[in-house]
């Protein structure tokens, strides 16, 4: 619970209060070690910000945690975010919980244990994936990795910080692991993959790409259907569009799984194009809010990091936009106000 009133007044969710109507700048809200590229990543991975061009970066945590994952809410004025800071002893380097702060990173405050949060667009909500269970741990290394027992899950902001609510299970199932939500523009909908229980986690074959109803209601509804794992599904600014990690790329040398591409499909599965071709890794693809410009992280040197790159949303052009030392990944693109 955020303590201080003046604080949780500035915290207000929705566009509600003062100053609504400022100017809000193209912004990029990302993970990087850039300030200490030698440390382990899982205690030294700190949130920053810079604007959509790439410019005025800043750094937004300063702590002795991993912290990741941000997204700025749809006002522009708190971020979202991941951190590794409460895992007890024993837990996995990549056990999250969730927290919120301000945008200029004050006013830090714990919501719920789960990670890859995303907003509805009224900014009163998030959904997120989390194990059911509450017991499940980590089926992979990597950051923001899904438990053994995954689901999304759907909560009211401020229910969780005056602790007035428990997030609601919306996809409740036990034969699949659930993750990577994102909210759709129009709020009626959420998009995620999901992949069977006993389907290897660094190549999940049976991953697809799902739509459920916000709400929980009706069944989820599949989108893509084929032997490539998916990852990471973006709504488009406009809703029409879906943009996601495709299991199309050639292997890495001495490798025989295939590596992540981009797609983007209609918003009903139809359609499925091919954005990026190449043998290196590109993950955690984010639309630009005009929905012209795609940022996402990918493998540089050799696989042993990762940058972030700009793209054009037909997957032409394309530039880099971080450069060493450390990495840099997990770029969520939004609007913050100024």
């Amino acid at each position: 619970m955020i303590k201080n009133l003046a604080l949780a007044a500035t915290l207000m969710i929705g566009g509600v209060g003062a100053l609504q109507h400022d100017a809000r700048t193209s912004t990029i809200a990302f993970m990087s070690t850039r300030h200490d590229p030698t440390a382990d990543p899982w205690n030294a991975s700190e949130v920053y910000l810079m604007d959509g061009d790439g410019t005025h970066v800043r750094r937004v945590t300063t702590n002795a945690w991993g912290d990741g994952f941000p997204s700025l809410s749809p006002d522009g004025r708190t971020i979202v975010f991941e951190s590794n800071r409460l895992r007890t002893e024993g837990e996995p380097a990549n056990t999250s919980d969730l927290f919120l702060m301000n945008a200029d990173g004050t006013g830090q405050a714990h919501l719920v244990r789960g990670s890859s949060a995303t907003w509805s667009p009224d900014g009163k909500s998030i959904a997120f994936h989390a194990s059911a269970s509450g017991a499940g741990r980590p089926i992979k290394v990597d950051p923001g990795a899904a438990t053994t027992d995954s689901d999304i899950f759907v909560v009211s902001v401020d229910d969780l910080r005056t602790k007035r609510a428990r997030p609601t299970n919306i996809t409740n199932n036990l034969a699949a692991i659930d993750d990577d939500p994102d909210w759709s523009p129009d709020g009626r909908t959420i998009v995620f993959t999901s992949h069977a229980v006993a389907d290897d986690p660094i190549n999940s074959v049976t991953a697809e790409v799902y739509v459920i109803e916000a709400d929980g209601s009706g069944k989820p509804m599949r989108l893509t259907n084929n032997a490539e794992e998916e990852r990471a599904p973006a709504w488009s600014p406009d809703g029409k569009r879906i943009l996601f990690q495709c299991r199309k790329g050639s292997p890495v040398q001495g490798r025989a799984v295939a590596t992540f591409e981009l797609c983007v499909m209609n918003a009903d599965g139809t359609g499925v194009t091919r954005l990026t071709t190449n043998a290196v890794p590109e993950l955690t693809p984010s639309w630009s809010p005009d929905g012209r410009e795609i940022v996402f992280h990918r493998a540089v040197g050799g696989g042993a990091q990762f940058q972030l790159f700009l793209i054009n949303a037909d997957g032409t052009g394309g530039r880099q936009l971080t450069f060493p030392p450390g990495n840099s990944a997990f770029a969520s693109w939004g609007e913050v106000a100024r």
